[in-house]
C-alpha cells in the first residue's frame, strides 16, 4: 500500500479548510480566531485507520478496466488487502510507557478509514456502506476488524498501568501473517463484537465459522514446537477465551475456564526462555493475571510454574503498580481454596491450625493490599466531586447512591483500583469465614477481627458506589475527551469496567439490602443500556475478563 505521507493531527475543520492547525486543547486556537466550531482531535486510532476508499477503488476500477456498471461482484480476499506496517521494536514498547500522542510505528492501514467524527456503529456502518462503489462487495472483517480495534483496543497511558493481553494486540497482530491464528481469532472476536449491535445478527455466523477456523489452525501450530510457544498462540488462545465471553452460548463458563487452562499451559511450556524477549515477559504477566482471576472464580488453587521462582519471576520492584497487584494476590485462590475446603466441614479441633493458618495468611495478604495502596501515585488517588445527602427512594432506578462521589484521572486506573477492593473484600470474607468456623470453641476471641472485616467489607463497597457515575458518564472523565473518544464507546468501556465490582460488591451479604439492591440494578442499568442479557451480564461478571483490557456488548 502507498505511503500518503504522515498523518495530520490537526482538528478536522482546519484539514478541511487545508490550513495548519496550531493542535491547542481543548479547543484549536484557528477555529477559535475564525468564530467556527471546533470538531475536536482524532485519537490515536483515529491516526491509525487512514482513509484510502477512494485509493482503493480507483485501483479496483483501473484493474479491471471496466466501470462499476460493467464490472461483475468483486469479492475482497479476507486478510490481503491489510498491509500492517512493521511493529515497534519489543525493548521500545516495553521500555517507553504509552502516551496519548500517537506513534508512527503502532500505525495499522486497512483499506477502509474509520470516520474520525464517528459517533456510534450505525452513523460508521450507513457511511461504510455507502462510501464504495457498488461493484466491490467487501468481505464482513473489513467492516469488523477496523471497528473493534478504533473502539475497544484503548492503549494505556501510563507505564504503571499496563497489565492485560488486549494492550499488546496492535504489535502483535502488526507482525502476525494474515492467515495465522492469532488473525483468525481476532476477526472472530471482531465479528461476534459487531454482531451483537442490531441488524447485524448476520454477522455471528461469520463470527462463530471463522472461530472454527481459528481453532483448527491452532491445533495444527500446536503440533510444531516452535509455534507452540510462540507469543502468537497465547495470545490467541486469550482471544477465545474472549470469543466465548462474547457469543455467551450455554457451553460458555466452562469454555471460559478451558481457553485461560489452555494458556496457562502453553505458558508453562514456553519456561523460562520466555523472559529472554520484552514482549513475551508482557504476555506472561498477561496469562499471570488470567489465571489468578479464574482460580479465583473457581476456587481452584493455581498451577506450579517450572522454575525456581515460580510465577513470581521478577522482583516487586521491577514490576509496575497493576502487575504488584496481581503478585500480592497470587496466593488468594489458594487462600479461598483452603477456607471453602475447611468451612464445608464441621468444626473439629484437628483442623484448628489449618484455620488458624488460613485466617493469618488472609490477614497477611490484607496488610500487603493496604500497603500497595498507599504506595500509588497520586494521579491514581480520587477526589471527591459532590456528596448525595438524600434517601435513595428506588434502588433499582437511582443513579447515585448514598454520600461521597468519586472521581479519577481515567477509568482504566480507576478500574484497578477497583481490583484492589475486589481483593480485599475476598479477603475479609475468608477472615469472617476462618472466624465463624471458630467460634465453636469459645477460648478464640476473635469478634475484633470479625467487626474489623465488617468495616471493610462496607468501605470497600461505599468506595466502589461512590465511582459509578465517574464511571457511566463521559462528562466527568478527562482524559477520554481529551483523547477524542467516542462518547458511547467510553461509557460502554466504562459500565463494562463496573461489572465484577458491582458484581461482588452486590454480593457481600454483611452490605445493608438497600445497597445491594441498587448495585444490582447498576449491574441491569449496564445490561440494558448497552443491550446485554441479564444471562450475558452475569458471564461478564463471573468471568472478570475486564482485567485484560475493555470489554464490550
Amino acid at each position: 500500500m502507498v505511503y500518503t505521507g504522515k498523518p495530520s493531527k490537526g482538528c478536522g475543520m482546519c484539514k478541511s479548510r487545508r490550513i495548519k492547525c496550531d493542535e491547542k486543547r481543548p479547543i484549536c486556537g484557528q477555529c477559535q480566531k475564525s468564530g467556527r466550531t471546533c470538531p475536536g482531535y482524532p485519537d490515536e486510532f483515529d491516526l491509525m485507520f487512514r482513509d484510502e476508499n477512494k485509493a482503493l477503488a480507483r485501483k479496483a476500477k483501473k484493474g479491471s478496466g471496466r466501470s462499476d456498471k460493467s464490472e461483475g461482484s468483486r469479492s475482497a480476499s479476507p486478510g490481503t488487502p491489510f498491509n500492517l506496517s512493521t511493529p515497534p521494536q519489543a525493548e521500545s514498547w516495553k521500555s517507553q510507557p504509552p502516551t496519548s500522542e500517537p506513534s508512527q510505528s503502532l500505525s495499522l492501514t486497512p483499506p477502509f478509514a474509520l470516520p474520525p467524527d464517528l459517533a456510534n456503529f450505525h452513523d460508521f456502518m450507513w457511511q461504510f456502506d455507502h462510501s464504495i462503489p457498488s461493484a466491490i462487495v467487501v468481505a464482513p472483517e473489513f467492516e469488523a476488524i477496523p471497528f473493534f480495534f478504533r473502539n475497544f483496543i484503548t492503549l494505556p497511558q501510563e507505564a504503571e498501568s499496563m497489565r492485560g493481553y488486549l494492550e499488546l494486540m496492535v504489535p502483535m497482530y502488526n507482525r502476525a501473517q494474515p492467515s495465522s491464528a492469532l488473525h483468525l481469532a481476532t476477526t472472530a472476536v471482531a465479528l461476534a463484537t459487531c454482531g451483537n449491535y442490531p441488524g447485524k445478527q448476520h454477522l455471528l455466523r461469520d463470527a462463530a465459522a471463522t472461530y472454527g477456523k481459528a481453532i483448527r489452525k491452532l491445533n495444527e501450530d500446536l503440533k510444531h514446537p516452535h509455534l507452540a510457544r510462540s507469543d502468537e498462540s497465547v495470545l490467541a488462545t486469550l482471544l477465545f477465551s474472549l470469543y466465548e465471553t462474547i457469543m455467551n452460548t450455554d457451553d460458555t463458563i466452562t469454555a471460559w475456564g478451558n481457553h485461560v487452562d489452555g494458556a496457562v499451559a502453553l505458558t508453562k511450556l514456553r519456561g523460562t526462555e520466555q523472559f529472554q524477549d520484552p514482549m513475551s515477559h508482557d504476555v506472561f504477566r498477561a496469562v499471570r493475571t488470567m489465571m489468578i482471576t479464574s482460580c479465583v472464580q473457581r476456587s481452584k488453587p493455581i498451577d506450579t510454574f517450572p522454575g525456581a521462582a515460580g510465577w513470581l519471576v521478577s522482583p516487586l520492584s521491577e514490576e509496575n503498580a497493576a502487575n504488584r497487584l496481581t503478585l500480592i494476590c497470587i496466593d488468594l485462590p489458594n487462600i479461598r481454596s483452603r477456607a471453602n475446603t475447611l468451612t464445608k466441614t464441621a468444626y473439629h479441633a484437628s483442623h484448628e491450625s489449618e484455620a488458624l493458618s488460613v485466617l493469618e495468611f488472609a490477614q497477611l495478604v490484607d496488610s500487603n493490599l493496604q500497603q500497595w495502596y498507599l504506595t500509588l501515585p497520586p494521579t491514581w488517588h480520587y477526589h471527591t466531586i459532590g456528596v448525595v445527602t438524600e434517601q435513595v427512594e428506588d434502588p433499582a432506578t437511582a443513579e447515585r447512591w448514598m454520600g461521597e462521589q468519586h472521581m479519577y484521572h481515567d477509568v482504566p486506573l480507576a478500574s484497578i483500583v477497583n481490583d484492589y477492593r475486589v481483593c480485599r473484600i475476598f479477603c475479609m470474607r475468608v477472615i469472617m469465614a476462618c472466624v465463624s468456623w471458630l467460634a465453636v470453641n469459645p477460648k478464640h476471641d476473635l469478634t475484633s477481627a470479625y467487626k474489623n472485616a465488617v468495616y471493610v467489607i462496607q468501605q470497600m463497597v461505599d468506595e466502589i458506589s461512590a465511582c459509578v457515575p465517574f464511571h457511566m458518564n463521559y462528562d466527568l472523565q478527562p482524559v477520554a475527551k481529551e483523547l477524542g473518544q467516542e462518547r458511547n464507546a467510553a461509557e460502554a468501556f466504562g459500565g463494562y469496567s463496573l461489572v465484577w465490582p458491582l458484581y461482588v460488591a452486590a454480593n457481600a451479604e454483611t452490605v445493608p439490602q438497600a445497597q445491594r439492591d441498587w448495585l444490582s440494578g447498576r449491574l441491569m442499568k449496564i445490561g440494558t443500556r448497552f443491550g446485554l442479557t441479564s444471562a450475558q451480564v452475569l458471564v461478564l461478571a463471573r468471568r472478570h475478563v475486564l482485567t485484560c483490557g475493555p470489554m464490550f456488548p
